[in-house]
């Protein structure tokens, strides 16, 4: 069993936020006493994809949720999902797929070579899982509460979490504990399912066994919705923006602390937000973009650089004809704060130099 704990305060820094780690317990064993007892009770598990022709199928228990190892490629043909397996298993791990052998060829810096065999087989003897919570003591981004029921594919299979906005959140996941669980509630397909509530932007919302981060068409009206609880919504109307491009775009030139300087491309807009009926608020803002980016990030994987983005300048500014400069200026602090955050280190010359 191995816990460790992470500091999550280190990657966004809020003097708002007092507490922001990670606790996670792993290798924990798995508690299947019936499987145990009874032993498992083996299904047909695997996927038919929607938008494709991609299907696939292998052996789970249907009381647990454990994969034989291998957990095997049946033919979809053959195999309907949920269908009892009735084949044969593999007496014993391949030779090259042996704990033993795993070990010894790490020793030896080596990976072993991954088997497909057609065949499951055998059930793991000691099956491990983990658990892990966010506690949050401070501003929270959320105020409400959901939960969580994984799919087949699902790393965490059972999650929940609290939010009690400006006094924090407390969010908790197993990673394969609760399988039983998920089993009998959710057995088919890739889409976890979410009930919760929240509250933002002035309105109650609601998830009543929805597919998590997606929404249909065909999705009936209570499975997602809404309701306004924001008395000055039915008082002064509702909430409204627009926005009037003021002039054509311009060019920009960010200089960043490291000496280095990128050509953007900056528009000023000007905002009005405000309610139907009562005061409204203006506000100037220039959205840049730049072709080339600014690099933020000494990742060796694409996705360094920032490309755009906006910053909000001051009326002042925009009446004596010098918006262009506080733009720049405020662009460089934005991503002087993101190269703080991800801890960037500009390119000494040698480095540039073998780059080119």
């Amino acid at each position: 069993m191995h816990r460790f704990t992470v500091d999550y305060s280190k990657d966004r820094p809020d003097p708002r936020v007092l507490l922001n780690r990670g606790l996670f317990v792993d290798g924990l064993p798995r508690l299947i006493p019936l499987c145990r007892l009874a032993g498992h009770k083996p299904v047909v598990d695997g996927y038919d994809s929607t938008y494709g022709h991609d299907r696939a199928r292998w052996v789970a228990c249907d009381r647990c949720g454990i994969r034989p190892k291998p957990q095997g490629w049946l033919d979809p043909d053959h195999w309907d999902l949920g269908q009892a397996y009735t084949g044969p298993f593999l007496p014993a791990l391949p030779a090259e797929l042996s704990p033993a052998l795993v070990r010894q060829l790490a020793r030896k810096g080596m990976k072993p070579r991954t088997v497909h065999s057609p065949l499951p087989g055998p059930w793991p003897e000691h099956p491990t899982s983990g658990i892990g919570a966010q506690v949050i003591i401070g501003r929270s981004m959320s105020l409400g509460a959901d939960f969580k029921i994984g799919s087949p594919g699902s790393e965490q299979v059972l999650a929940a979490h609290i939010g009690l906005g400006p006094l924090g959140a407390v969010y908790v996941h197993t990673e394969n504990h609760g399988r039983w669980i998920q089993r009998r509630l959710n057995p088919r397909g890739y889409n976890s399912r979410e009930t919760g509530i929240s509250i933002y932007h002035g309105a109650l919302w609601w998830d009543i066994w929805a597919r998590r981060d997606e929404h249909r068409a065909s999705d009936p009206r209570w499975m997602h919705g809404n309701v306004k609880i924001d008395p000055r919504h039915y008082f002064l109307g509702k909430h409204t923006a627009t926005r009037e491009q003021h002039g054509p775009a311009v060019p920009g030139r960010v200089f960043m602390p490291d000496g280095t300087s990128y050509e953007v491309t900056l528009k000023l807009e000007r905002w009005t937000r405000g309610r139907l009926r009562g005061r409204k608020t203006t506000t100037w803002e220039v959205g840049w973009s730049s072709e080339a980016g600014i690099p933020i990030r000494n990742h060796a994987w694409k996705g360094n650089e920032v490309f755009g983005s906006g910053v909000t300048v001051s009326a002042s500014s925009v009446e004596n004809g010098q918006w262009q400069q506080e733009a720049c200026a405020r662009i460089a602090i934005q991503c002087a704060k993101d190269r703080t955050r991800y801890g960037y280190r500009p390119p000494v010359p040698e480095e540039q130099g073998s780059a080119r």
